[in-house]
């Protein structure tokens, strides 16, 4: 009997760490840097113009891919994520901003374009802790006719799903990459409403 206990008092402690680990990882960014003041520009404007996200920075053999087909499908299927984000979030904000997603080549002359490149990506998850990844961005807003900056920082964006109880168990990095999408999505959002970001983890 007193080894029944001793196994149910084991069982219970890791489940607290567990569910520990899990309240500490639902944060979906960490703001690193950013101007001081917010955008009126940015605020003011109903229309954004959205690039894909740039992942030019990062070298695909450093996350385990052996060859560049597995890594263009993963990142490919991170497009449609992306997009497909902005409707819910800005329909949750009751916001009346407009997204009108655009290709790196086209030439734009006119609104304001929003851009995430990413500079770095940490693996953290595994399976016991499900604990996420983590995505330095570099976030700029600019004026299309002039080229002038109107926002630019550098965020640290997880891959944390909407559920911080469920997101770690199952995930392969594809997936976690899409739910790192949607919440790069979020932080733009969050950007275009209010001219920057909170200074502070969320």
């Amino acid at each position: 009997m007193k080894h029944y206990f001793r196994m149910v008092s084991v069982l219970v402690g890791i489940m607290i760490l567990l569910f520990a680990a899990q309240v500490q990882a639902a944060r979906y960014y960490t703001t690193m840097e950013q101007q001081q003041t917010a955008s009126d520009a940015i605020k003011a404007a109903t229309e954004f113009n959205i690039l894909p996200i740039d992942y030019s920075a990062i070298d695909p053999k450093e996350l385990g891919y052996t060859n560049n087909d597995e890594w263009n499908t993963d990142k490919n299927s991170v497009g449609p994520a992306f997009a497909e984000s902005f409707p819910q979030l800005l329909k949750e904000a009751n916001s009346n901003k407009k997204v009108v997603m655009v290709k790196k080549t086209e030439k734009l002359d006119k609104g304001i374009v929003a851009e995430v490149a990413v500079t770095k990506i940490i693996l953290n998850w595994n399976a016991w802790t499900g604990r996420p990844d983590e995505y330095i961005c570099k976030i700029t807003f600019t004026n299309a006719a002039d080229g002038r900056k109107l926002f630019a920082g550098t965020v640290n964006i997880n891959s944390l799903a909407g559920n911080p109880y469920a997101s770690g168990w199952g995930n392969n990095f594809g997936r976690r990459m899409q739910s790192a999408a949607f919440n790069m999505a979020w932080v733009i959002t969050k950007i275009m409403a209010e001219g920057k970001v909170e200074p502070a983890d969320y």
